[in-house]
Order: C-alpha cells, then sequence, then structure tokens
C-alpha cells in the first residue's frame, strides 16, 4: 500500500477571512467553496491549493468550541518559500505578526537522505540541510512555519 499525502485541514473562525489569507497573503489558489454537514452540524468549507501542491482544507462551524479544540492540538504545518525575506515583507505589509523568527536553523540528518527523498528539501547533503524559518499565524489561529530550504548542505 503506498500511502501520500492529500491535504491538511484547519478550522477557522471566519472562511472568507480565511480564504483571503491563504489566497492574497500566501499565494494559494481558491479551489472551490461549499457548505455540508459535519455529523449533525452545518459545515462550511472550502479547498486552497499552492502553486506545489499542499492542499489545505478549511473549515468554519458555528460552534466554534471546535476552532478552540483544534487550536489546542494542532502545533504546526509547514509551507516551502523560495526567499524569506520576501515573505516576511509580504506578512508585514497585511499587519500579519510574526510568532518566533525567522533564523537560521540547522537540520543534521542521522544518515543521508536518498534521491528518493530530494523533495524533502530543496537542497541537502549527507550531513543535513540549512534553513530559515519562522512562524506566524493564519486568521484562524492556525500556527504556520514557513522554511526556505534552499539555503545549502550541512
Amino acid at each position: 500500500m503506498k500511502i501520500a499525502p492529500h491535504h491538511i485541514g484547519a478550522y477557522c473562525n471566519d472562511i472568507e477571512e480565511s480564504i483571503d489569507f491563504y489566497v492574497d497573503v500566501l499565494g494559494f489558489r481558491h479551489l472551490f467553496s461549499t457548505e455540508t454537514m459535519e455529523g449533525d452540524k452545518p459545515l462550511k468549507m472550502a479547498w486552497v491549493k499552492s502553486d506545489d501542491g499542499v492542499v489545505i482544507e478549511l473549515l468554519e462551524q458555528e460552534d466554534k468550541a471546535t476552532v478552540a479544540a483544534a487550536r489546542a492540538c494542532l502545533n504546526h504545518f509547514a509551507v516551502r518559500v523560495p526567499d524569506m525575506d520576501e515573505i516576511v515583507a509580504r506578512l508585514n505589509e497585511r499587519g500579519v505578526a510574526i510568532e518566533a523568527g525567522p533564523f537560521d536553523a540547522l537540520c543534521p540528518f542521522d544518515r543521508p537522505l536518498g534521491e528518493a527523498d530530494s523533495d524533502v528539501f530543496t537542497v541537502y547533503g549527507d550531513g543535513g540541510a540549512k534553513l530559515k524559518i519562522m512562524f506566524f499565524r493564519g486568521p484562524g489561529g492556525e500556527r504556520i512555519e514557513a522554511v526556505q530550504d534552499n539555503i545549502g548542505a550541512l
């Protein structure tokens, strides 16, 4: 059985605000929106997709306790950026607070990555990868990590 990533789910307080954030700030495409049911509760849903294929399912329920519960358990998801300075400027322009970073992070490997895993980091060597990372929050409180991984190998 082959398991492949499909999407990331993120509960939000206001789905239209979240769609605008992912499209206007992060450059995702809005694939579609719909209204459905989650059990016996009405659910608004929208799917957005990055140029590199990251798909995020945005979810809004009238019962905001679901958002609070999701915020309490979701640590973060990460998006790859080609230029950290560019995303920092974009966030600053739109008044999005940066929670931590950007800072350099070394990611040493306990074993070399193979060619089949070259999509994990843009540039890597046997010893590891040099990264630049930072964290910020989406409009629903979801924690997002921006990773610039084209800095080089250790």
